[in-house]
Order: structure tokens, then sequence, then C-alpha cells
């Protein structure tokens, strides 16, 4: 339980000055040897959440601070050693980073929907322990095996067993504009050598955002209708707008009609819904041979 690391880690993912404070008081009243023995549990049995959990609610129960800090001050002091074990892989001290700077999007949203400094979505992180993900520019890409059918986009085979990157949209407050998402596809490209071999980059993204229906929610201008256009969807799933809460906040779980109209995609998502609008998400895939996105 390194507090300079925890310090340090902070100041490079530029945590709130209000949350470095938090955290920084909080840890005073963690033991140091349950949190360190979590740690170690943590690894040796391969990142299992479920099975760490008690162990988080136990260190939460008393110290008196909240399971959501707790386990947000876990992660952070757990990142100690993955940042030795990303050097390792030769990745760059400012690629681990910028790729642990999750942790502070995800205590911003803790705030948010929670009250406290922390996270609430503890079950997100063992990918990054593992270090099979990496933040490039905007976006995120978590190195998986494409276990779909097979198909060929844009004159590329997709089959089974393929090595592909999978992207995610963090809630970081960086431009999403088409610009900023070329420039992360192309360092992507550049990181991605050993899985794309000598051909383009094929990604693969499942997200809320690719639904195709909520293009009739939101404006042409939309960034979120410009990232549906780099994609091509391959699979379309209808249910419920589980992801209401990244719109909405913690108002998500109250009435329809009492939802916030603070934002223009607030009012436009409240319409959607209070006219019986579909929602769900959608698997698009994306290849990028360098310099342009291949349809």
């Amino acid at each position: 339980m390194n507090i300079d690391f925890l310090r340090l880690l902070m100041d490079r993912t530029g945590f709130p000055k209000e949350a470095e404070a938090a955290y920084i008081e909080s840890a005073g009243r963690l033991d140091p040897e349950a949190v360190d023995g979590a740690i170690s549990f943590f690894y040796e049995t391969d990142f299992d959440i479920a099975q760490l959990t008690p162990l988080i609610e136990d260190i939460s129960q008393s110290s008196g601070v909240s399971v959501h800090t707790v386990w947000g001050l876990f992660l952070a002091f757990a990142a100690e050693r993955a940042h030795e074990d990303y050097l390792s892989q030769g990745i760059s001290e400012q690629v681990f980073f910028d790729t642990f700077s999750d942790l502070r999007y995800k205590a911003v949203e803790c705030m948010h929907n929670k009250g406290v400094w922390g996270t609430f979505v503890q079950f997100w992180y063992p990918i990054f322990y593992r270090c099979d993900i990496v933040k490039l520019g905007r976006l995120e890409y978590e190195t998986i095996t494409y276990d779909g059918p097979a198909r060929e986009v844009a004159g590329v085979r997709l089959c089974p067993g393929r090595k592909v990157a999978n992207i995610h949209i963090p809630s970081s407050g960086e431009p999403f504009d088409l610009e900023s998402r070329l420039q992360s596809y192309k360092l992507a490209y550049d990181f991605f050598k050993d899985i794309r071999g000598e051909g383009p980059l094929v990604c693969v993204c499942h997200s809320w955002l690719l639904y195709p229906e909520y293009r009739k929610v939101l404006s042409g201008s939309s960034n979120i209708v410009s990232f549906q256009d780099d994609f091509t969807i391959l699979e379309i799933d209808d249910g419920s707008f589980r992801d209401a809460w990244r719109v909405f906040g913690p108002a998500a779980d109250g009435p329809t009609g009492q939802l916030p109209e603070d934002t223009s995609m607030q009012r436009a998502f409240k319409q959607h819904l209070l006219a019986g609008g579909k929602n769900g998400s959608a698997l698009g895939v994306l290849v990028f041979d360098g310099e342009r996105l291949l349809k």
C-alpha cells in the first residue's frame, strides 16, 4: 500500500484535487496489511473480482470507508505492480498512465452517481491488470479473440480465432470528433502490428453508441452518429436502455417523465423514451489501413 505511488498515479492521470484529498484521507483509515493482502490475492486468483469482493467489503466495514472508495483505492494501489508489468512488455510509461486514467473517469462517474469518489464498476478492471488494454488517443483498445461467425468486411476475412482490437469509449470528456478518432486509429494501427501483420487493423465494438435507432434521436452532426459511420454493423441487440445512467446519471432510475433535460442529449433521449422508442446496442467492425477507414 504505497501512498507515494498513489500520489504519483493521481497526479499523472489528472485526478481532481477534491478526489486526491478524499483518497489520501481515506487511505489513511485503511489497514495496510489488509490492502496488501488483498492485492496479492487479486494477482494470485487471476484478478477474480467475485472472490476478492468479500475482502474489499471487510476492509470497508472495518475502516468505515465507503466500499466504492475502497474499490477505487484498491485498484489504484494494485496498479503499482501493473505499472511494472506494462513496462516489461515494452509499453511506454505514458501509455500506461493514459490507460490507467480510466480510474479517474470512473471516480468522477462514481461521485456523480453515488456521491463518493471511487468506483462502482470494479468488474470492468481485470483486463487492465492483465495488460490486455491500452488507451491510445481518445479510445481504449482491448486485445481479444474474435469468436463470431466468419464474415468478410471491406475485403478482409474475419474468422473465429483471429486476434482483433476491441474498442471501448471512455468517459474522458475529450473531443470525440472524427479527427480525434482518426488520430486514435492511427496510433492503434502502429501499436497493434503484432495482430494485424501486413494487413489493415481490424477492430470490433459492441456498444449502445452503435445502436442504429439512435440515429433518429440525435442530430446529423452528432459525433455519436459520425462514430456509427466508422463501422459496418454486424449485429443489433434490441432491449432495454441499460446505459441510461451514462446519459442521465443517478436520475436514470427514476420515472421517465422526471428525467433531467439539462443537455441536448438528455432532451433527445428523454423524448425518445417517452415516445416508446426502441433501445439497445450493436456490434460493429471497423477496418483501418493506417490512413483511412475501409468499407
